[in-house]
């Protein structure tokens, strides 16, 4: 089985546990424990060989015992169990883009040649927001090469008004004449 389909499996798992109506609760908790499993001594305790399961198990176990959620808590342990804990932060980023995708959110980016205010920000997601009928949030990358506008995209659609795009589109009408 591919990685990416182990993640997405065990993401759908947790999401499946999730109680109804504490998704944005879990979002944060699967979120912080993720960022704890995932730094380097942790990684480098649970992936040593040296390590038994029984060791693993009970460090997981003694650092979230009554700190979080019990679905959280059996999340954790599972990959423990399993031996995919190393795969927790990818999990946790699947996770949390299932839990956006269930409440009306989704995610973009903002190609800019400078840049932008936080008005234009937010006039460019509420016009998304109103055309997708979702909750937008983009976030901003500058790209010099586009010398002027800008560039967005979002579930895997693209809007190019960059001065780039215009060039390009000039370039190829007057070379067909």
């Amino acid at each position: 089985m591919s990685s990416d389909a182990v993640v997405s499996k065990y993401a759908q798992a947790l999401l499946d546990s999730t109680p109804a109506g504490s998704s944005a609760v879990m979002a944060f908790e699967v979120d912080t424990v993720s960022k704890i499993f995932s730094n380097e001594a942790s990684v480098a305790f649970f992936e040593s060989p040296f390590n038994t399961l029984d060791n693993k198990l009970t460090a997981a176990k003694a650092s979230l015992e009554g700190k979080c959620r019990p679905e959280v808590f059996n999340f954790i342990v599972t990959l423990v169990e399993n031996g995919r804990i190393g795969f927790v932060s990818e999990i946790n980023l699947k996770y949390q883009n299932l839990i956006k995708l269930l409440s009306g959110e989704t995610e973009g980016t903002l190609f800019a040649a400078v840049e932008p205010t936080e008005a234009f920000k937010a006039q460019v997601e509420a016009q998304l927001a109103k055309s997708l009928n979702k909750k937008v949030s983009l976030k901003v990358v500058v790209d010099a090469s586009l010398i002027a506008g800008y560039k967005v995209e979002i579930g895997g659609w693209a809007i190019d008004d960059s001065a780039l795009s215009h060039i390009k589109k000039l370039k190829e009408t007057v070379s067909l004449k």
